[in-house]
């Protein structure tokens, strides 16, 4: 081997060394935290007790072109396939209607199954009452297909190959709903064929990545962009092949920050115990958010869901900002299973320091649910929730937030 080779292959290896040590230096922003005496709860009781949902809708697991009578499931009746809630309240109604909800079909009488994926697709629902929801007049729901063989890749030997997608959350600000979910194990060349033919989606989409974060945005919630990618499980954007999960977004003073979870595959280095970290993220455009550098882990000044079983932790989320407060809805379990059960609500004032509430929302069958401001006034804050739960259910419930107890608690 000549000495042009042998340094040729020196170099090769020390570049492959350095990209892998690079990705392995992934890590967040860590703040100091809270010094508190201890938390303070916030509710005690409902206003309105959980309500069962019912959503008039028919979940479609067919890929694009087919439409295959197998691959449709009526949701409607008793037996029902709900998760992945989100809701944007209108007060004075819009295009009729006050509560406007996405989510995706799962659990329940779509099940949870390998082709129960297939079905896990942005929906939009529209309702008066936020018992009876039906779609809006116009729609064609999904909002996004089931990606076919094809346009998916293989995450794990063993496995049958079929993409999908998951986690939607969304906003209204600026005249237009901007709906962000997930999509995981689909090919770059998928999503580019299906999403917008910009920069953005040319420089984002040049190799592929177990999970891709994209937004969609609509003036009237019945016609909808083509998909635009906000960030990804690759670096910069993560560590390589983070589950990216349950991203949720709030505006604040007209930036976006989002709030995801992730497996927390460094604890030595960033000195928590717990098998996930609650991430937040920053952007300008909401399209270009701060990469894993430069985000920030979310403080827990409490964690009450450890005296119950060490093993817990934060699985699912949805996020608030209102009247100056993060709230943050967390669905905790036993994350070495994938699951959870426990549903709790968290609070802070900077956004990255939370208190949790001490005593959980509900504390059985619990998954990512989802909670919007309804009123206010000088002394309380009228939230409504969407109480998601693993037997495919959603329930309506009103809780109120008193103010000066958030007060006293930072104080």
């Amino acid at each position: 081997m000549n000495w042009l080779n042998r340094n040729l292959l020196a170099f090769l290896f020390l570049l492959v060394l350095s990209c892998n040590t690079n990705e392995g230096d992934l890590l967040p922003e860590i703040d100091p935290g809270l010094d508190l005496t201890e938390p303070i709860a916030l509710n005690e009781e409902f206003l309105l007790d959980p309500v069962k949902m019912r959503i008039n809708n028919m979940a479609n697991g067919n890929y694009r072109g087919l439409a295959h009578g197998r691959f449709f499931i009526d949701i409607s009746g008793p037996e029902s396939a709900y998760c992945h809630p989100d809701v944007q309240y209108f007060p004075n109604g819009f295009r009729g209607y006050k509560y406007w909800m996405v989510f995706t079909p799962y659990f329940g009488k779509v099940g949870t199954d390998f082709y129960a994926k297939r079905y896990e697709n942005p929906t939009v629902v529209v309702s008066n009452d936020a018992i009876n929801w039906i779609e809006p007049v116009g729609i064609q729901n999904p909002i996004q297909l089931t990606p076919s063989f094809k346009e998916s890749f293989l995450e794990k030997k063993g496995e049958l190959i079929q993409g999908f997608w998951s986690d939607v959350d969304w906003l209204y600000r600026n005249g237009q709903f901007e709906l962000y979910y997930r999509g995981s194990c689909i090919n770059a060349d998928a999503l580019k064929r299906r999403g917008a033919k910009t920069a953005n989606n040319r420089s984002k989409l040049k190799e592929n990545a177990q999970r891709t974060i994209v937004r969609q945005t609509s003036t009237d919630g019945i016609n909808w962009s083509p998909l635009e990618v906000a960030f990804t499980s690759n670096p910069p954007h993560s560590p390589k092949n983070s589950h990216v999960l349950s991203p949720a977004f709030v505006e604040v003073n007209k930036d976006i920050y989002s709030y995801e979870v992730t497996f927390n595959n460094n604890k030595d280095r960033i000195k928590s115990d717990a098998h996930t970290l609650v991430i937040q993220r920053k952007s300008g455009n909401g399209l270009d958010f701060s990469n894993f550098t430069s985000s920030k882990v979310i403080n827990f000044f409490n964690k009450p869901w450890l005296e119950l079983d060490t093993d817990n932790a934060v699985w699912h989320l949805n996020a608030n900002y209102d009247q100056g407060y993060y709230f943050l809805v967390l669905s905790v379990g036993n994350v070495k299973k994938y699951t959870s059960d426990l549903l709790y609500l968290a609070y802070s004032k900077d956004g990255i320091n939370f208190i949790v509430d001490p005593k959980p929302v509900i504390s059985y069958l619990a998954y990512r649910s989802a909670i919007f401001l309804k009123q206010t006034d000088s002394k309380f804050m009228d939230f409504g929730m969407v109480i998601g739960t693993k037997d495919g259910n959603f329930n309506y419930a009103e809780i109120r937030v008193d103010k000066d107890r958030i007060k006293d608690a930072f104080n």
